[in-house]
């Protein structure tokens, strides 16, 4: 037996599915299994509504859901993929995407305008009508608004306009499809960095190496240029789904589906070639005058950061999630960057009450390290056992149960902190997309991915630290 199953057409999403899934191991929290990890559920099962007073929303959903014949019981439940938000919420109440059908509102054909001066005699004949029409001083008659078509005799055959003098009337009521009010092309460079981020040469230059990733592409008006400029505005000003739909003229479900699209499709990208582990020749050549002095073999700079989320229903997770520090509940990650602020990796996502040496040991960070490379960290990151044999860590002097530092170890503080803030400001780039400084919702994975895209943009803007040796 599948369980309870989302009666939505074509859909098979099912609680035994999801029973299944619970009872595997989570491949970013090994050894934990998913209904122990801190990962959000793929979908939920939500019940159609079936209270009296819930009659007006329970036959919305039903036509929505447009299934002939259908009568839901109380077992009846359609999963969260359908909904924008991932379940029912005040916004967006209904479930309106991948109903398995296209999905359009019916409603009356508009009323077309025409212009017609207002006589006394309501008896008048069309012809004379036409005669007596000062098409000069038009714009000075009063006006009035007819529907077309019920107000002319049944003998005249076109009722759809009529002649004023020689010319015909267009016809006032056509209606045509919004373009949008943001097109890459009408952008300069500054409007590109303030949209996207990104210059407009690395915005064309990254969107023709994109349009080889994709084994189909998404049926909809807005052409790929348009699509992706979405995307990145979603990413670099947080913009709501409702605001991006008006701007380019497209429903909101519609702009829901491009980003949801387009979303692990760039996160595989910059995965796959952009954030990417130098070589340690490369890093000679590329590390900044201000780290040869105290700090030549420097390989990197390491610090975790976190991003707000919402609070999870399920408990084990709401403590999982929760920061101390940040008194909120958090995803949290490891970032590391070169001496020239060039991200390099990027963890997977953990929950925000483990800690920064856990993140280390199971984020995969130390597997690049090789014999000779140079660590710099803050003084929360004690790893010095868990790294490779030939590796050096630089932390600052540690002052608990001290009263002072002594001068060596004061100068040595100051050195690594002047060279160590380039991981703030590195972040402080990362968090420059405005979706990263929000309470952000969804699966771990989505926003998993939606870190991923937004430190591989960071290393396709200017360099962080300028002063490089050839």
């Amino acid at each position: 037996m599948p369980g309870r199953a989302c009666c939505v057409v074509g859909c098979f999403n099912n609680s035994t599915k999801l029973q299944a899934w619970n009872n595997t191991i989570c491949e970013i929290h090994e050894p934990l299994l998913h209904i122990d990890c801190p990962c959000l559920r793929p979908y939920g099962l939500h019940r159609v509504p079936g209270r009296a007073e819930d009659q007006d929303v329970r036959q919305k959903w039903m036509k929505h859901i447009n299934r002939d014949g259908f009568k839901p019981n109380k077992n009846t439940v359609v999963c969260g993929i359908h909904f924008p938000d991932g379940q029912p919420t005040r916004e967006n109440p209904y479930p309106v995407l991948f109903m398995g059908y296209e999905c359009h509102v019916s409603r009356p054909p508009p009323k077309r305008r025409c212009l017609q001066p207002l006589h006394q005699n309501s008896t008048t004949e069309p012809e004379a009508m036409e005669t007596d029409v000062d098409v000069g001083n038009l714009e000075n008659m009063p006006l009035q608004t007819c529907d077309v078509g019920t107000q002319w005799p049944d003998h005249i055959e076109h009722n759809y306009s009529f002649n004023c003098g020689n010319k015909p009337m267009k016809d006032c009521g056509t209606q045509t499809d919004p373009t949008p009010s943001v097109s890459a092309h009408n952008l300069n460079n500054k409007d590109f960095r303030f949209y996207t981020g990104l210059c407009a040469d690395s915005f064309w230059q990254l969107l023709q190496v994109l349009s080889t990733f994709f084994s189909q592409r998404l049926n909809t008006k807005l052409t790929l240029h348009e699509q992706f400029l979405l995307v990145l505005m979603r990413l670099r000003l947080g913009l709501l789904f409702t605001d991006l739909g008006k701007r380019f003229g497209v429903s909101r479900s519609t702009a829901f589906e491009i980003f949801t699209f387009w979303r692990p499709i760039l996160a595989r990208f910059m995965r796959e070639k952009v954030i990417a582990w130098l070589p340690r020749d490369t890093l000679n050549r590329i590390r900044p005058k201000t780290f040869h002095k105290n700090y030549p073999k420097a390989t990197c700079i390491i610090y975790c950061t976190e991003v707000f989320v919402q609070r999870p229903k399920n408990l084990r997770k709401r403590s999982q999630t929760y920061s101390n520090y940040k008194h909120h509940n958090t995803y949290k990650l490891l970032y590391c960057i070169a001496p020239n602020g060039y991200v390099m990796f990027v963890s997977k996502l953990f929950g925000g009450r483990a800690s920064d040496n856990f993140i280390t040991k199971n984020s995969g960070f130390v597997h690049h390290l090789i014999p000779g490379d140079e660590i710099l960290a803050d003084r929360g990151f004690t790893i010095m056992d868990i790294l490779p044999p030939g590796v050096s860590l630089a932390l600052p002097a540690f002052t608990r149960g001290r009263k002072e530092l002594s001068e060596h170890e004061v100068t040595a503080t100051r050195r690594l902190a002047d060279v160590r803030i380039h991981i703030e400001r590195a972040i402080r780039r990362l968090k420059g997309f405005k979706i990263l400084c929000n309470v952000m919702s969804g699966r771990l994975q989505s926003v998993d991915e939606i870190v991923s895209i937004c430190a591989g943009l960071c290393n396709l803007q200017p360099q962080l630290i300028r002063n490089i040796t050839e």
